[in-house]
């Protein structure tokens, strides 16, 4: 049986094959997270700064926000997106970066 170490997590052969594409980045990166998503195709970018070499890959946290954290009002909007830059520790002679878009919100009762 063939075994990948990655990132300190022992993996089999079996197990690669049978995760998703955004649970086998999660497993890499050890993101424990089950809101954060990776879309199928464009998720990872070859990015050159300097004399550093980064894998930048993009990902989308879910929105399950059903009540204002603040007055527990039930009343609040998306108000837009941000993106958010994650830096992990370099892996195979990459910098590994997460952009990760976060979806806003806005409570109306205490605007």
């Amino acid at each position: 049986m063939f075994l990948l170490k990655l990132n300190c997590l022992k993996i089999t052969i079996k197990e690669v094959i049978s995760l998703s594409l955004s649970n086998f980045i999660k497993t890499i990166l050890n993101i424990q997270d089950n809101n954060i998503s990776f879309p199928e195709e464009d998720y990872c970018h070859l990015i050159q700064k300097g004399n550093y070499l980064i894998k930048l890959f993009k990902g989308f946290l879910k929105d399950n926000c059903c009540a204002c954290p603040h007055c527990n009002s039930k009343n609040i909007v998306k108000n837009g997106s941000r993106q958010r830059n994650i830096k992990f520790i370099a892996f195979q002679n990459y910098n590994i970066e997460l952009n990760l878009t976060v979806q806003r919100h806005i409570c109306k009762d205490c605007r």
